[in-house]
């Protein structure tokens, strides 16, 4: 099976990689934190580090990558302090399920996670043909019992040389005032996916 590799831009303001295919991308995430200009720098990455790792192991996971966390320049008042990301994603389907149609209607179905009906739209992206799907969800309770709303848009391409399934980018957030600038910079990211084949990788 040919090996493909996805990227994107991201802004560079507060935004930095995550690197799930090392074993210390969490680390490394938080010491990028640590080493940012300004005081109260160290404290900060220690208070960020669980929700790094948290992501860091979900993402990695579910073999995710590349994926990017927004981790403000100044410390939120409140958790989560990672409140948002980025992920590109490989999934493999059916040819049945491999039409921006399909794609819509599995998201129209209800699920107990969401809020309210998804937004739709069939889009065209520089990768190819893709189905964007902007919902509200419940995330898994946590060790408090808490939920967090969360907003995503997730964008499920199909690209036109890659007849073996499709690839997603999702951003999501977790807080509603930055939602308006969030959508914003999804779309602008969503135009920066890339997808190659590995080289010398399934030739």
């Amino acid at each position: 099976m040919t090996e493909w590799i996805c990227g994107f831009g991201y802004p560079a303001d507060g935004w930095l990689p995550l690197e799930v295919d090392s074993p210390d991308g969490a680390e490394r995430a938080a010491q990028r934190i640590a080493e940012r200009e300004g005081d109260g720098n160290e404290l900060y990455a220690e208070a960020v580090y669980p929700e790094l790792k948290v992501i860091w192991e979900g993402m990695r996971a579910r073999a995710a990558g590349p994926v990017a966390v927004w981790v403000p320049p100044v410390p939120l008042n409140a958790r989560p302090l990672v409140p948002a990301s980025i992920f590109a994603a490989r999934e493999e389907t059916s040819p049945e399920e491999r039409t921006v149609a399909a794609v819509g209607e599995t998201f129209r179905r209800p699920r107990p996670d969401r809020l309210g009906e998804a937004d739709i739209t069939e889009i065209e992206l520089p990768l190819g043909p893709a189905c964007r799907v902007h919902q509200l969800l419940l995330n898994q309770p946590g060790d408090d019992g808490r939920q967090f709303v969360i907003e995503a848009i997730d964008y499920f391409v199909l690209p036109p040389d890659y007849p073996e399934g499709l690839f997603q980018l999702s951003v999501s957030w977790s807080s509603p005032a930055i939602a308006p600038h969030m959508t914003e910079t999804a779309d602008r990211i969503a135009t920066t996916l890339t997808a190659r084949r590995a080289e010398g990788v399934g030739r």
